[in-house]
């Protein structure tokens, strides 16, 4: 065989791994990116029906439900714990946690946050003695008012707590809002604060309704809440933002959020219901 033959056949070789390099290339841009299926997703927050329950329970709360709507069609396996509000602040803050459930965005800025709320929060009091009104904050100078250490407070309850702590009793751990309720039954403080939300679910879950009275609001401390994501795991955290953002709106434009609002006797935040909506 000649010398220019086996020219040809080096040449036709390489033609030929070059055309199999190519398939490859090709085939791995046209394939589908690597699902998101097998990627975790730890959401954490303490525990305030009816944004967020029990794991596991049939009624998770709206908030669990809307990350599970938006999540976990997209592959995303979503893990929920229970954790004091405090620690679950401080996990997602480091990046030991992927979500926190119930931010208020002016008071924890260094988050990531998507453009959609989850709801409203209100600070509300509520008290054993049906004659008792909040009518700003004198009404509770003369009275025990239960509180948690790490919730969001208007800066004039915070300089009350520091001028008259013995007015004040903290209560520590999870679960903190029932377990604040049965202190105010017990008789252990006169007083407690919540999101009116939060503390009619309580209230009539717990057929309290005869026990514990509403005894109003506090003009201009109302809040949005959020889900809040973690800044030590960017840039995933801005895009799970984005996926919260256009899913949460996918939910509203076909329903399927007033479907799940429903279930827990609420009505969209943003609609023509925003009254009897979460946390109004």
């Amino acid at each position: 065989m000649t010398t220019a033959y086996f020219e040809r056949l080096r040449a036709r070789v390489a033609i030929l791994l070059q055309a199999a390099a190519l398939g490859v290339a090709l085939s791995a841009a046209l394939s589908p990116a690597p699902c998101a299926a097998q990627e975790r997703l730890l959401v954490v927050a303490d525990r305030r029906m009816p944004y967020n329950g029990e794991p596991g329970d049939p009624r998770e709360g709206y908030a669990v439900e809307i990350l599970r709507a938006v999540f976990e069609r997209k592959g995303y396996e979503v893990e929920y714990a229970l954790l004091p509000w405090k620690r679950a602040v401080q996990d997602v803050r480091t990046g030991s946690a992927d979500i926190l459930i119930g931010a208020v965005r002016e008071e924890m800025p260094d988050l990531i946050y998507p453009t959609q709320s989850l709801g409203r929060a209100d600070l509300c009091f509520y008290s054993t003695d049906k004659d008792w009104r909040f009518t700003g904050p004198d009404s509770l100078s003369g009275v025990v008012t239960g509180f948690v250490p790490g919730h969001s407070y208007p800066d004039w309850f915070l300089q009350a707590l520091k001028d008259q702590p013995n007015r004040f009793h903290a209560l520590h751990g999870g679960d903190a809002f029932s377990r604040m309720l049965a202190m105010l039954v017990e008789g252990r403080v006169q007083v407690i604060p919540g999101s009116r939300a939060v503390a009619d679910y309580y209230i009539r879950t717990g057929q309290f309704q005869e026990q514990v009275f509403f005894g109003g609001c506090s003009d201009g401390d109302t809040h949005d809440l959020f889900f809040a994501l973690s800044p030590a795991n960017m840039p995933r955290a801005s895009l799970l933002a984005d996926a919260l953002d256009s899913g949460v709106d996918t939910l509203r434009n076909t329903g399927q959020l007033n479907h799940l609002l429903i279930k827990y006797g609420l009505k969209d935040w943003l609609g023509l219901g925003q009254a009897a909506g979460p946390g109004n």
